[in-house]
């Protein structure tokens, strides 16, 4: 289990220009991070060797166009890429290695009034269309895109949210070891291993609740339902008790396999006066099991941020506190340096 505390301070520098119905659109930022992380070398209390510290410079940028007509939206666009899909900064080595570029965005959008219901289907990659803590990004990461359908409902103070995105392939039990590529034989459909996609599922009623000109609350509720996820957590120095070890402990470099998570998502967002933001998040796997043994499997998160990046020279600052049981949340969707071990 990993308890952080983060401090964070953020600036967009963004442009836009209008070109008939196209908005383009960028960002770039440069981001240096200091991390310390126990250094378990063995089992037990003796296994612990001092710490393991990491200084480490990135560059990350994006560009996007959008556009539409009556009732469809689209958008596309690329952004640098270091193979993550929770991480899109880039780490020279000494101007060793260029960026690498990957798409960001490329969907279509269907939007409708229904009277007093609004209504949108999101086709393609696109960013999430839940809602989550984005300031600790506990469940969620924000530079996490997902491929497939994203449907909303809004109707007055009331949303539904509901999505079924393509995770990838398997093969055997590797996720997204061909993209989303699939081979099936009638042999290899006999096998357990045999490859097939994986899915993510999930369905989330939220409510927004003003209670002055400065003061609004967002409360929502989420279900998902990993279908055939193949993902696994890195153990890193958890002391797990497991029958059979000498000491009752995981030795470092081990793995948690999820299997087929089932998550509750309780997240709350609040803006309050003074520019100040609060966001907190409760996120609860149905189950966990490691040999035999009941592991941790709640995440929570709670933030605090002034300011915002809603346009050009915008800037934020925020304090934020969580902790994440291994077998809480997915640590390829989450916050690559909020991690689940």
């Amino acid at each position: 289990m990993k308890h952080v505390i983060c401090l964070a301070v953020a600036s967009l520098i963004a442009t836009s220009a209008n070109a008939a119905e196209m908005k383009w659109s960028g960002s770039a930022g440069y981001r240096y991070e200091q991390t310390s992380v126990d250094n378990f070398t063995g089992a037990g209390a003796a296994g612990a060797a001092g710490q393991i510290n990491n200084k480490a410079h990135g560059y990350r940028a994006n560009l996007g166009v959008s556009g539409g007509w009556e009732n469809v939206e689209w958008g596309v666009g690329v952004r640098t890429s270091n193979g993550s899909v929770a991480n899109d900064d880039h780490v020279f080595a000494n101007g060793a290695s260029n960026f690498g570029i990957g798409f960001e965005q490329a969907w279509f959008r269907y939007v409708r009034e229904f009277g007093s219901l609004d209504f949108s289907v999101t086709a393609g990659r696109q960013k999430n269309v839940f809602a989550y803590d984005s300031v600790s990004q506990n469940l969620f990461d924000n530079d996490v895109r997902f491929d497939g359908l994203g449907w909303q409902f809004k109707f007055g103070m009331f949303s539904l949210n509901a999505a079924q995105y393509t995770l990838g392939s398997t093969a055997g039990s590797i996720a997204g070891a061909n993209g989303s590529n699939v081979t099936r034989t009638d042999i290899s459909d006999a096998l357990p291993s045999g490859q097939h996609l994986t899915y993510l599922f999930g369905i989330q009623p939220t409510m927004n609740w003003k209670f002055a000109d400065d003061i609004e609350a967002m409360f929502g509720v989420g279900y998902y339902y990993w279908k055939d996820s193949t993902n696994v957590n890195n153990i890193g120095g958890s002391n797990l008790v497991v029958p059979g070890t000498v000491a009752g402990t995981v030795p470092p470099g081990g793995t948690y396999a999820l299997g087929d998570p089932r998550q509750w998502q309780f997240t709350t967002a609040w803006t309050l006066p003074y520019s100040l933001s609060f966001n907190g998040e409760f996120v609860m796997n149905k189950k966990s099991d490691f040999a035999g043994v009941e592991l941790s499997r709640t995440a929570w998160s709670a933030g605090l941020t002034y300011g915002s990046l809603k346009k050009a020279h915008d800037f934020s600052v925020g304090y934020a506190y969580g902790n994440k049981g291994i077998a809480s949340v997915i640590n390829r969707y989450s916050h690559e340096k909020f991690q689940a071990d």
